[in-house]
């Protein structure tokens, strides 16, 4: 093997091996209120359109899990309550942090959060609902998507006693 050619084998390592590191945790830049706004209903949209299911679901339980041995998550059970898009969603969804980042254990879902409120909107990739399917859960407070607002209330009026 030529010197040039040992050189380039080994300045490729080295980048292999530099870019094999795990990424920082990167914040959002400061925003102003507005475009702070624009980019909560841009992400909201963006889990309504990847989602064949969205429903409402309290939590059942929730309590740590170990993740890879040494760091502490969190895992909790959801129930359905209702259904605000796809087909309807019936057993219990299981959701837990399943690997940890610079950022903390991931993934980011507002249920894992051990002071949450017991109320989510769940997001789900897929029609039939795992733990690994759920792409995002949302505390009603924090919802402001109007196509998901005005599934809520139509949820909530076909649901409510008459």
């Amino acid at each position: 093997m030529t010197p040039l050619m040992k050189g380039l084998l080994a300045g490729l390592a080295i980048v292999a091996v530099g870019s094999s590191q795990a990424p920082a945790c990167v914040m959002a830049p400061p925003a102003t209120p507005e475009v702070q706004r624009q980019r909560t209903l841009d992400f909201q949209a963006s889990l309504w359109d990847r989602s064949q299911t969205v429903f409402v679901a309290r939590v059942e339980r929730r309590g740590p899990v170990k993740i890879k041995g040494a760091h502490e998550g969190q895992e909790a059970v959801l129930r359905p309550v209702l259904q605000l898009k796809g087909p309807p969603v019936t057993p219990l969804v299981t959701v837990r942090h399943t690997h940890f980042t610079s950022c903390g254990p991931a993934p980011f879902l507002d249920a894992l959060h051990p002071q949450a409120e017991g109320v989510f909107v769940v997001y789900s990739s897929s029609a039939e609902p795992t733990g690994e399917a759920v792409i995002g859960t949302l505390a009603p407070k924090a919802l402001i998507e109007p196509r998901a607002l005005e599934a809520w209330a139509k949820a909530y009026a076909r649901a409510a006693p008459r």
